[in-house]
């Protein structure tokens, strides 16, 4: 900062009259009568000098007070809104005011367990195990602006959305949440679903848990090495942009296919969702992950069973729409059966109607991938997947479901697969049990 004494010493001397330099060295070189006239120019050129050296000392001095002046008022601003922020209380102008009163009050209040099932296809316990194992992985931040949506509330949006297939205006009128909200909580849950909770609810059975699925299907349904039951179903889409003419179904709408391979205990151990409704049964199941493991063997551990000299593989048991294979039985061709025949299909039929009955409790259940469905076919698959798993979930639990009669989806008549019936493994695994069914009468 510009000393002041300095500056009112220029001034001071600036008022002082001029007087001329006695100096010959200074002056300039005249004679005579311009001695005058040489002492006005020097005193002018020294007032001038005075002068511009006065408005340059004042041009920084004004420089530096208004420097000041602006540091003084960015701090004072700056002080004021930290005081501000501070002291000032949660927005709530641009969140509208919506009411809660079915959630907070009739649902968390009022409901008993079998009203709350009734709209969250689950009891209060489960559900409540559900949100803690969710909850890492959709929790919300919380911020000073306004409190995040719970956990809980998320899961039940998505529950009820899944349970009944209402649009996201009527989800969020009765939670008290915006569109937007009820739709990114929505996706949020069903990929944490598919992402963190698939691991844990849908899996294949391993080392003893393979024996004892052997065992109760040989006890409970007569049919010796059965791996599981498979099959596929329709799943409800509108029609895509694109391609849309490979999603019409035989039954005259659009959808996209579920296989499913089940166990004993109504549980799906795999699956494959999201090839167009116009796609064969065999042809989804030969293009899927599980036919590439069965036939590299990786699937099921190496287990056989000696059954009239023949070692019997664990093998799946499907319909007419399948191809035959070592890992695979499926029924003899309808009209060209003979008596022992027909006592096969009866047993693999009475047997492989369990994956029947999983679909028939996942859209009781689920009734979202039961009509149609308005998401996009290119995401139908994470919503069929949460499906799956909360399915899974349920089960384990032993929740009911709601009976679903299936709407006739599977293969009709005269479209069976049959490239392979002269295979001779194949054709000896079926005689052989076709034979056993024989001796073994169930």
């Amino acid at each position: 900062m510009v000393d002041i004494n300095y500056i009112l010493n220029d001034l001071l001397r600036l008022g002082r009259p001029t007087r001329p330099d006695n100096n010959p060295r200074r002056r300039p070189d005249l004679d005579g009568d311009d001695d005058a006239a040489a002492d006005r120019v020097i005193i002018r050129r020294r007032n001038d000098q005075a002068r511009r050296r006065f408005r340059l000392i004042k041009s920084m001095v004004c420089e530096q007070q208004q420097a000041r002046s602006e540091t003084i008022i960015n701090i004072a601003i700056f002080i004021s809104g930290v005081l501000a922020a501070l002291c000032a209380p949660a927005a709530s102008i641009w969140s509208r005011n919506r009411s809660t009163q079915w959630w907070d009050i009739d649902c968390l209040m009022q409901y008993d367990d079998q009203q709350w099932y009734a709209n969250f296809r689950m009891t209060r316990g489960p559900f409540h195990l559900l949100c803690n194992q969710l909850h890492p992985h959709i929790v919300r931040m919380d911020t000073r602006m306004r409190r995040p949506v719970s956990v809980i509330k998320l899961v039940a949006m998505t529950l009820y959305r899944l349970a009944t297939g209402e649009s996201f205006r009527t989800i969020s009128n009765l939670f008290g949440v915006g569109m937007t909200t009820a739709y990114e909580a929505f996706w949020d849950v069903c990929i944490a679903l598919c992402t963190n909770l698939k691991p844990m609810y849908v899996k294949r059975p391993k080392g003893d848990e393979v024996q004892r699925m052997l065992q109760i299907f040989e006890h409970k349904f007569g049919f010796p090495m059965c791996g599981g039951a498979i099959d596929g179903s329709h799943i409800p889409i509108i029609a895509p942009k694109k391609y849309h003419t490979d999603y019409y179904n035989r039954k005259g709408w659009y959808s996209v296919v579920l296989q499913g391979l089940v166990d004993h205990e109504y549980k799906f151990i795999d699956f494959d969702v999201g090839h167009p409704g116009k796609c064969h049964d065999a042809y989804v199941y030969e293009s899927s992950k599980l036919f590439k493991k069965l036939t590299a063997g990786t699937f099921y551990p190496p287990l056989t069973k000696t059954i009239d000299n023949k070692e019997i593989p664990i093998v799946l048991l499907g319909d007419s729409a399948y191809p035959l294979s070592k890992f695979l039985m499926k029924p003899y061709p309808e009209g060209l059966a003979n008596q022992s025949q027909k006592r096969f299909n009866e047993r693999l039929s009475r047997t492989r109607i369990i994956v029947e009955h999983t679909f028939g409790r996942l859209k009781g259940r689920w009734r979202s991938i039961m009509k149609r469905n308005d998401t996009n076919s290119q995401n139908i698959h994470i919503v069929v997947t949460a499906c799956i798993v909360l399915h899974n979930f349920c089960e384990i639990w032993n929740m009911d479901y709601e009976e679903h009669v299936d709407n006739g989806l599977d293969q009709p008549a005269g479209n069976e697969y049959h490239p392979d019936e002269n295979a001779v493994d194949e054709n000896q695994i079926r005689s052989t049990l076709t034979q056993y069914f024989i001796n073994h009468p169930y």
